[in-house]
């Protein structure tokens, strides 16, 4: 049994993407498809099944905080300079509704207890004033925006990585929360002021999150203070979905799903589902135990032979195969995008750097732009363009 909630939206959200408030009634119904989270208008009202445990699961979430059945349909969206209109163009032509905004914070090595606020000297789209005008020129489009701070290292350190940094002291520990919190807390309160539609606490810090769990929820309860949209952490696919045991004090269960899915090159399609199945069954049981709806926060595959053995690997060197990237990206949307707890997906990455014209057959890059992976989003989005 899990519980049915009828939520009548006030006339007017706040600003900022917040939840829609006014709770009508509560109802319970009898779902017979295990853990689903299903969302539906009606009469006005949205409708909001819980994805659960059959009800044993004491933790509560919150409304899905947008008022509409539809899977988010997203890009991460990499701006270096002044954003042309033909760019946005191009987002609406391919069915995207959704973008992720990325600004750096800096930090000098690993176990360097420092984040460096970096708000003007930087690429254009990550600098405040570039998020900002993004941010209102996408809403014209009728595109939503996540702000979705990452952690740069300046230092590169073999083995070590974001999901790495870490400290050998409380005091250090202590340093390097101050400094973060400063960073995210800038983001939202640009979130509140710009109208952003959500905000990631986070991304990839695995140890960070394992080790100082205390830290993440007061975090967030200060976040809250200074924004009232939808909150999300983006996780990596290798562990740290279930190191992360503050779940319940956010909206969606944010995953970076490069997951493996063969250990070959030139797989089909069929072979690339079945490479989904045992992530899915994780994915799932993550989605039952916090109660919450799934979004790949980031998710995506190179062009070349092989997108699929690591997807995560951006060094690896192989011949460019432009299908096998639209061949990874058909799987996934098989598997994951009818699936009513599954709130949606950001795509790594478009740039905005690349014009509809521009001749990629030799890239082996993430971009699915003018490749056969664009045409494989723009059905599945329900744009006409590819």
């Amino acid at each position: 049994m899990h519980e049915l909630r009828l939520w009548q939206p006030d006339d007017e959200p706040r600003r900022g993407g917040a939840h829609p408030g006014g709770l009508g009634l509560a109802i319970r119904a009898t779902l017979s498809t295990g853990c689903r989270w299903i969302l539906a208008c009606a009469g006005g009202a949205l409708l909001l099944a819980a994805c659960g445990d059959g009800g044993t699961n004491p933790v509560t979430h919150e409304p899905a905080p947008f008022p509409k059945a539809d899977a988010i349909a997203g890009v991460n969206l990499d701006v270096s300079r002044r954003l042309d209109d033909s760019v946005l163009d191009a987002l609406v032509a391919t069915g995207v509704d959704w973008i992720a905004l990325v600004p750096f914070g800096w930090q000098p090595r690993f176990d360097t207890p420092e984040v460096r606020l970096r708000t003007t000297n930087a690429r254009w789209g990550e600098t405040d004033a570039g998020l900002s005008e993004i941010i209102a020129r996408a809403r014209e489009r009728g595109i939503r925006t996540l702000i979705k701070p990452h952690i740069w290292l300046l230092e590169e350190v073999p083995g070590q990585w974001r999901g790495t940094i870490g400290f050998d002291t409380e005091a250090r520990w202590r340093a390097w929360e101050a400094d973060y919190r400063a960073f995210i807390l800038h983001y939202a309160e640009l979130a509140q002021s710009q109208g952003a539609h959500m905000l990631s606490v986070g991304v990839e810090l695995h140890r960070a999150v394992s080790e100082r769990p205390d830290f993440w929820r007061s975090l967030i309860d200060d976040v809250r203070q200074a924004y009232d949209g939808p909150l999300t952490y983006g996780a990596n696919w290798d562990g740290e979905m279930a190191a992360v045991r503050f779940w319940d004090r956010l909206d969606y269960l944010g995953v970076h799903a490069y997951f493996p899915l063969t250990n070959r090159q030139d797989a089909s399609v069929a072979d690339l589902e079945r490479g989904w199945r045992t992530h899915l069954r994780t994915i799932e049981s993550l989605c039952a135990t916090w109660d919450r709806p799934i979004l790949f926060t980031e998710v995506g595959y190179r062009s070349i032979a092989g997108a699929a053995v690591q997807p995560w690997n951006f060094t690896v060197r192989s011949a460019v195969d432009a299908q096998e990237q639209a061949d990874a990206y058909e799987a996934l949307f098989r598997t994951f995008w009818e699936r009513d707890w599954f709130a949606g997906l950001f795509l790594w990455e478009w740039d905005a750097d690349i014009s509809a014209t521009a001749d990629l057959s030799d890239d082996d890059d993430y971009t699915p732009q003018t490749k056969p992976a664009q045409a494989v989003m723009a059905r599945w989005f329900g744009g006409g363009e590819g």
